[in-house]
Formats: structure tokens, C-alpha cells, sequence
């Protein structure tokens, strides 16, 4: 009798479990990071390898992006001609559903997060933090596609909510 009970909830349980998995099958599933869907993809204008140019045209680096974590990761290594150097780590952020790049170099680092704007732009706001002094100030990050396919990246800094943004640096990326 008892081996029969326990047969009867478990055939009642893999009916339950089974019509649950059904109707949660029959709705459409979110898109998670590694799919080629947005927000996972709105930042995939910049993957590849570029050469970066001041706004008065005088190339002073490169910069590469790519895709790792099966596409869940944007990943960039920044170096100057004179030995400078950076990387960031680009994602959607779980927990707030915004795009967030941490980035480090050997004289900052900085956290920030946003997503596109109504023109198509990366915009992230967040925090820059000096590696030699531990001072802090707020940063904007734009990346904006422009139509020859270059793309135009531009920092702001601001000491506090008061104060006006300030340009930090503004050049562009060409297609290596």
C-alpha cells in the first residue's frame, strides 16, 4: 500500500512538473547575454580592431574589442603609441539590466553604466578614481557610430553635481 502511494505522487509530480514545463515552454523566454538580440547586442558597433585618432586627426593609438563568455563579454585593450595602456570589461549588468564597463589602466580605473540613446550612442556614467591619490570624480563615456563607420568616443569629468561637464578627451576609431 505504501509502495502504491508513493508511486501514485510521483506519476501526479512528473504530471505537475511536466504541464508547468509545457506552458512556460509555450511562452517566449527572455533574451539572455551571448544571444545576438538587444540589449545583448547594442554595443556590437565596436567589435573588431580600430586605430584611434585625436579630433585634429593625429593617430596616438589602437584599441581592439572582442566578444568573449560565449558573446556575454565585450572585452577592450587600449595602448597608446607613447606606452599607455587600458582595458575594460563591457556587460550587460544582471542585477540592473544596464550596460557597465569597468575599466583599468595604471593611472585610473573607472565604473560606469547606461546604455544606448535616442541617437544610437553608448552613453555610461559613473565614477572615475585616480590609482596614484585615491581622488574621485564623476566620468561620461560616449560612443557614438558615425556614417563613414568610425565610431566618435568622447569622456566628460565633472568634480560634482554641481559643477558643468568637462571634455576629459574626444577622438575617433577607423577600421584597421
Amino acid at each position: 500500500m505504501m509502495q502504491s502511494f508513493k508511486s501514485a505522487c510521483l506519476l501526479i509530480g512528473m504530471g505537475l512538473f511536466g504541464y508547468a514545463g509545457t506552458a512556460s515552454a509555450q511562452q517566449a523566454a527572455p533574451p539572455v547575454c551571448g544571444q545576438d538580440v538587444a540589449p545583448y547586442s547594442d554595443f556590437d558597433f565596436v567589435i573588431g580592431e580600430w586605430d584611434f585618432f585625436t579630433a585634429d586627426g593625429q593617430q596616438i593609438g589602437t584599441q581592439t574589442y572582442t566578444r568573449r563568455e560565449a558573446g556575454c563579454l565585450v572585452v577592450e585593450d587600449w595602448s597608446t603609441f607613447d606606452g599607455g595602456t587600458g582595458t575594460g570589461m563591457t556587460f550587460v549588468d544582471p542585477a540592473t539590466g544596464h550596460w557597465r564597463q569597468v575599466w583599468m589602466s595604471p593611472r585610473f580605473h573607472i565604473d560606469y553604466s547606461g546604455g544606448l540613446d535616442a541617437t544610437g550612442a553608448m552613453v555610461l556614467e559613473g565614477r572615475l578614481h585616480s590609482n596614484a591619490d585615491g581622488s574621485e570624480m564623476q566620468v561620461r563615456g560616449v560612443w557614438a557610430p558615425q556614417e563613414d563607420g568610425s565610431v566618435r568616443q568622447e569622456f566628460w569629468v565633472r568634480p560634482d553635481d554641481t559643477s558643468d561637464w568637462a571634455p576629459l578627451f574626444v577622438g575617433y576609431t577607423r577600421r584597421r
